[in-house]
């Protein structure tokens, strides 16, 4: 009787796949997208990872459907600053773009943790990491990053499901959007809890939908111990007030652990903290 097929059997014909696709001309390949039926998916990055959305989300999903990437410009970024055997850390990673783009970086030698309190997204993301034989050296949590261990009400939105957060955009924000939102309620961690056992991280992504400040809040001790860590995240003060934060909080845990900003959209040009908190949204480069 044929032996059920292991993880280790899944990751090494998963490699045999890759490589005979590659010699597949490209006005063939990559194909897709796929639908799979119950909101689901499957495309096909640019840079060669497959992957589950949901296709009700009209976030990220049309962008990966039809073009096969997503945020372009952080894309470029990441491919140029992460490299082998490094450590990558995402904190809301949705559905997986930007861990499996770092699992792509890293390699078998390096350390992806990808955390993503949505539960619809969370169990995608584990399946995208499966998937694309990435399973070795990418840890996937279902988690909220928050500044303490407790239990958060997740405003899980339906539309718009890369935008749920724990703070709610009111209800004639959802009618104008065409949107409708679940609460549901998500176990916290604090992130220097969670990755007390990760020896050093190179370079962390924070993209949770105005969570910001408590992230950062229960940071601090990993941020003390990685002095020469980046850290890229998205600033929307907006969602960062609809939370019950101040913008101004961020900037300044920040700046009291030594970070400068660049932002990402001008060419990475640096930016202080009062420019900053004027603006209204960006990608934001953090380095000590």
């Amino acid at each position: 009787m044929r032996r059920s097929l292991g993880l280790e059997d899944l990751a090494r014909r998963l490699d045999d796949i890759e490589t005979r696709l590659s010699t597949i001309g490209i006005d063939r390949y990559p194909n897709g997208p796929v639908y799979l039926g119950d909101h689901t998916a499957l495309v096909a990055t640019r840079w060669g990872a497959k992957m589950l959305v949901d296709t009700r989300d009209a976030m990220v999903t049309p962008w990966l459907v039809l073009d096969g990437l997503w945020e372009s410009h952080a894309t470029g970024w990441l491919q140029q600053a992460l490299g082998p055997g490094q450590v990558f850390v995402d904190v809301g990673a949705n559905v997986g773009y930007f861990t499996l783009l770092a699992g792509s970086l890293v390699g078998p030698h390096g350390t992806v943790v990808a955390i993503e309190a949505h539960p619809r997204l969370a169990e995608l993301l584990r399946r995208n990491v499966i998937i694309n034989g990435r399973h070795g050296y990418i840890t996937t949590w279902q988690r909220a990053a928050w500044s303490e261990a407790t239990d958060l009400k997740l405003h899980m939105r339906e539309n718009f499901a890369s935008n749920s957060s724990v703070g709610s955009i009111g209800a004639d924000a959802l009618t104008r959007l065409g949107d409708t939102e679940e609460i549901v309620e998500v176990q916290a961690v604090r992130l220097d809890d969670l990755l007390a056992d990760v020896a050093h991280i190179d370079i962390m992504k924070v993209d949770v939908e105005g969570a910001e400040v408590q992230v950062f809040q229960g940071l601090e001790r990993t941020l003390t111990a990685n002095p020469r860590i980046t850290i890229m995240f998205e600033w929307s003060p907006a969602q960062i007030e609809d939370v019950g934060d101040e913008p101004t909080a961020l900037v300044e845990l920040l700046t009291a652990h030594g970070f400068t900003f660049r932002l990402l959209e001008d060419d990475l040009r640096p930016i202080d903290g009062a420019a900053l908190v004027a603006l209204a949204y960006g990608n934001i480069v953090a380095r000590r």
